[in-house]
């Protein structure tokens, strides 16, 4: 549907049911199911624990796996703000094979963005405590004192260490690999009735702009992935407002899917400073926006891999465009009950034909260099000390 038709102030027809989205058969020659690939991989593993007992009372510490930096960071020391193609098709599939993970187990995270996708350090399992020094410098420590000049408390830290400094620029990133972090507001879907999401407002479902309740919390997840997916495989994000502004944001989502159900059209309480009531631009548009419209299509020009066919960095003659924004389409249908699994998410063409071979390229030629690489269930082997 051409966008230039609907530029000015009209929005164009709903777009088609998520049905659409045909699940395809894997390439003759990859693996037959997407398990070939280990999920749990991609989850961050507790690798000890301890306890102490101090004036605040008996603390119980769990001890992770290191990471590198977040995507968002990677992004930001890059020159471009973009991972190479493969590089980012690799990530889109480990996002989505994680929540595939995390909700077969009944988990649902509420907070994805990111700053939660850790990109994991090369070669770092295998640095023993000298050549981690070597790599990374050794913990710089800087003394505590009060600003009043006063003796501390007896029970303040005596120093700080500086964090490690890191650069992993993005376009440096040729096989990344993933962990989703951050699982402080998660809960198990079966246990929580009446969960509240901890998201970020601009990746956050519309659902809850419009003060509905997390009835699906796994589709809730799914829209913000599907945010967040945008802006791992390109240069910015999908929804760009001032300062985050939550009915800016509510108007970025119309701007970009459509009309949404009428009872969050209707219970937007300052729908009328953006649109009226037939879902044009109002005449005397006063926010800190562009009242123009420029649809999902548009946008995925608009996302820094190039702006016609022939300069797009994703393979527009086999399909490749074309599926990514079927995908995109999908995940973020306003309506949670129409927003498909991560399963079925796996199982699109644009997983298939594009995202999930670059993964089981990556592990394939991994595994030939690295035999030793990964354990039982594709756990990684813990580091050296010594």
């Amino acid at each position: 549907m051409p966008m230039e038709k609907y530029a000015n102030n009209q929005l164009p027809p709903q777009l088609p049911s998520v049905t659409t989205l045909i699940p395809m058969p894997p390439p003759h020659g990859y693996f037959t199911n997407r398990r070939d690939i280990p999920s749990e991989r991609f989850i961050p593993r507790l690798s000890d624990q301890f306890s102490f007992t101090g004036p605040n009372g008996h603390h119980r510490c769990l001890v992770g796996e290191p990471a590198g930096v977040s995507i968002a960071k990677s992004k930001e020391d890059c020159p471009n703000f973009m991972f190479p193609p493969d590089a980012a098709r690799s990530l889109a599939a480990q996002l989505l094979l994680e929540m595939s993970y995390l909700h077969a187990n009944g988990i649902c995270h509420g907070e994805l963005h990111l700053r939660n996708f850790l990109i994991r350090i090369p070669n770092f399992d295998d640095l023993s405590t000298a050549e981690l020094y070597k790599r990374f410098r050794q913990p710089y420590m800087v003394p505590i004192r009060r600003v009043d000049e006063k003796p501390g408390s007896p029970h303040a830290p005596p120093h700080a260490i500086y964090p490690m400094a890191m650069r992993m620029p993005a376009n440096e990133q040729d096989n990344p690999e993933l962990i989703i972090s951050d699982y402080g507001t998660s809960f198990m879907i079966s246990q929580t009735t009446a969960p509240t999401l901890h998201t970020p407002a601009l990746y956050a479902p519309p659902e809850d702009f419009f003060n509905e309740p997390i009835t699906q919390p796994t589709a809730a997840d799914i829209w913000t992935l599907g945010v967040s997916l945008y802006e791992v495989l390109g240069e910015r994000p999908l929804f760009e407002t001032f300062a985050w502004d939550r009915d800016d944001i509510v108007a970025e989502m119309v701007n970009t899917l459509g009309h949404p159900p009428s009872r969050g059209w209707n219970a937007w309480a300052k729908r009328s400073e953006f649109f009226e009531d037939d879902g044009s631009w109002v005449a005397d548009f006063r926010r800190i926006s562009t009242p123009v419209f420029r649809r999902l299509r548009r946008r995925l020009w608009d996302m820094g891999r190039g702006e016609t066919e022939l300069l797009c960095e994703w393979d527009v003659a086999a399909g490749e465009f074309r599926a990514l924004g079927e995908l995109l389409q999908a995940m973020l249908a306003f309506e949670p009950a129409e927003r498909p699994s991560a399963d079925q998410l796996l199982r699109s063409e644009y997983m298939v034909k594009w995202a999930l071979t670059r993964v089981a390229e990556a592990e394939k030629a991994d595994s030939a260099h690295h035999p030793d690489k990964w354990g039982a269930l594709g756990c990684r082997r813990p580091c050296r000390t010594s």
